[in-house]
């Protein structure tokens, strides 16, 4: 679980560079101060986060990644035979 928030942070440091990221129970936390030196926040949760999710999907074009990976074809049986391994 520990790796696994270092990962999400890493990856929203890349996208959200000039916030701020926290991690509460049930969210995620993200907040920056803007020009006017207010701190604006955005939460992560669960009323959002498949939004949330279909975006980052479509910017790193996951779902052409994952059809490519399920629509693999071995050519022969010890391929075959790899291929539902990795499955």
């Amino acid at each position: 679980m520990a790796k696994n928030k270092v990962c999400i942070e890493m990856v929203l440091s890349l996208l959200f560079p000039e916030y701020s990221i926290g991690f509460l129970p049930q969210s995620i936390l993200l907040s920056r101060k803007n020009e006017n030196n207010e701190i604006e926040r955005h939460l992560i949760d669960s009323n959002n986060f498949e939004a949330f999710k279909d975006i980052i999907s479509e910017i790193f074009c996951l779902k052409k990644i994952r059809e490519k990976v399920l629509t693999y074809n071995p050519g022969g049986p010890q391929a075959a035979a790899i291929a539902r391994k990795i499955e």
